[in-house]
């Protein structure tokens, strides 16, 4: 994810200008509009199909399982990283601290 990122920044016309990306979360206007035209840059699109795959479907599910395993609760964290992926894996380990259940660690070791 971070290295398409980092490719594509460095190509001319490599990313969607950053006013496009802004009408995306502009509620007065056309998000589903804004989104359409960002996906005209293919360096998007495969920026956006890696943060999907990696923070929706990987770290979400991870989150979730931990609290499952845990008993943590898990909502706002698995949605917040579903929208913006990190802040997500960053709220769940304050939720973990702030319930004192720790911070996850290896439990592959314990298995």
């Amino acid at each position: 994810h971070f290295f398409i990122v980092t490719a594509s920044i460095a190509q001319p016309d490599g990313t969607a200008p950053m006013a496009e990306f802004a009408d995306v979360f502009d509620p007065a206007g056309d998000p589903q509009k804004a989104m359409v035209g960002m996906m005209q840059y293919p360096n998007f699109v495969s920026e956006e199909w890696s943060h999907v795959l990696t923070w929706d479907l990987f770290v979400g599910r991870w989150i979730w399982l931990d609290g499952l395993k845990r008993g943590i609760f898990t909502s706002h964290s698995v949605l917040l990283c579903n929208l913006i992926g990190p802040p997500g894996l960053l709220l769940h380990w304050a939720t973990c601290l702030v319930t004192r259940k720790g911070l996850p660690g290896n439990e592959a070791i314990d298995e």
